[in-house]
């Protein structure tokens, strides 16, 4: 029998966790639940509450095979939010040191849709709905 999934966390590896916790923050609107830092300021666990979601966080710990994005010079995974107003947050993510990978446009299947990298890496796919085309 399969266990039956009750929750979805993304655990974000980065380098310079108290910079990604404030730029969180500072471009999601992130609250900080919890924050255990190492003794040589090392994040070693924290948790964000971005909308309905939590979102995990931790410093780069190369002992423990654990990298950031940074030392692959990229990223296998984009994290899609739905959010209220795509050009906004995208605005908001810029200002806040993101780059714009792809720039806000509607799509045919009924979202505008832009990328954006964070500065420690992460991709973003921000979408919000639009009409439907009329066929």
């Amino acid at each position: 029998m399969i266990d039956i999934i009750h929750e979805v966390y993304p655990y974000l590896h980065v380098r310079g966790g108290p910079a990604a916790i404030d730029f969180h923050k500072e471009v999601f609107g992130a609250e900080e639940l919890v924050r255990l830092e190492q003794p040589d300021g090392r994040v070693a666990h924290a948790e964000l509450r971005m909308g309905p979601a939590t979102v995990m966080l931790a410093d780069e710990f190369p002992e423990y095979g654990i990298r950031s994005p940074a030392a692959f010079g990229g990223t296998g995974t984009t994290i899609h939010l739905h959010v209220d107003n795509v050009d906004a947050l995208a605005e908001r993510a810029l200002r806040a040191g993101a780059t714009m990978v792809m720039e806000p446009v509607d799509q045919a299947h009924g979202e505008r849709q832009c990328r954006i990298r964070d500065p420690f890496g992460h991709e973003w796919l921000l979408g919000h709905p639009i009409p439907a085309p009329s066929r």
